[in-house]
């Protein structure tokens, strides 16, 4: 097979790629649904493959994401201050969120807290790496 040198057929197989992902995020939600109207605790759960498929997908979009619109927005670096409160209200919230929805178990609810702060907060230090201006 020839390497593919012309930037119209290198932005249609990328246009390519973001419909397919499109069309199988979709058919996933659609099932990821179906199974919640049959069972919802079966539908979201770590051991449904799907959910992990999902999840896995949304995430490294995301995480890919980041270094294309970081540096295209032009923004200033956040300071280290303002990430470390990002990171204690993303964590109040999480934890928050989690008591609610299982309030027999704190000390999980504040894991579970925990582990999305710094996932978020991971990825607000690696956005920032990509912007251009100090504060």
């Amino acid at each position: 097979m020839k390497k593919v040198v012309d930037e119209r057929l290198k932005l249609q197989l990328i246009k390519n790629f973001k419909i397919a992902f499109l069309v199988e995020n979709a058919v996933i939600v659609l099932m990821l649904i179906y199974q919640s109207f049959k069972n919802m605790d079966k539908a979201i759960s770590p051991s449904n493959p799907l959910w992990v498929a999902f999840i896995i997908g949304t995430m490294t979009l995301s995480l890919l994401a980041v270094n294309v619109t970081a540096s295209i927005e032009d923004k200033p670096k956040r300071s280290y201050l303002k990430l470390i409160s990002y990171f204690v209200l993303i964590f109040i919230i999480g934890s928050l969120f989690f008591m609610v929805a299982m309030p027999k178990h704190i000390l999980l609810a504040l894991l579970c807290g925990t582990v999305i702060a710094v996932i978020v907060s991971g990825l607000l230090i690696y956005e920032n790496l990509y912007r251009y201006r100090d504060n």
